[in-house]
């Protein structure tokens, strides 16, 4: 089923793991607070959660750049890899 899909898309599907690990490491570490298990946990997440934010927002560009001409046909991919740029996103307004 994957084998007919770039690279851009396979590493969209990607993006939102990651983020949702992040995010489960974020909460895992949580019952060790004051120890050496949380800081560093709470710091990979962070870095972890805000790399794949970043690198969602290249990933989106990157899939609108490719598929100009084709864009009413690959929105669903092209959302899909900003699924996190736009929590970010929301979230900040909010």
């Amino acid at each position: 089923m994957l084998k007919n899909i770039n690279w851009t898309k396979k590493s969209g599907i990607l993006i939102i793991g990651i983020c949702l690990s992040a995010m489960l490491l974020k909460y895992s570490v949580q019952p060790y607070r004051g120890t050496w298990i949380y800081k560093y946990g709470s710091l990979i997440s962070l870095f972890v959660f805000y790399s794949a934010i970043f690198w969602s927002f290249i990933n989106t560009i990157l899939l609108i750049s490719k598929y100009k001409s084709d864009l009413k046909t690959q929105l669903i991919w092209i959302f899909l890899s900003a699924i996190p740029f736009l929590y970010i996103g929301i979230m900040m307004m909010m």
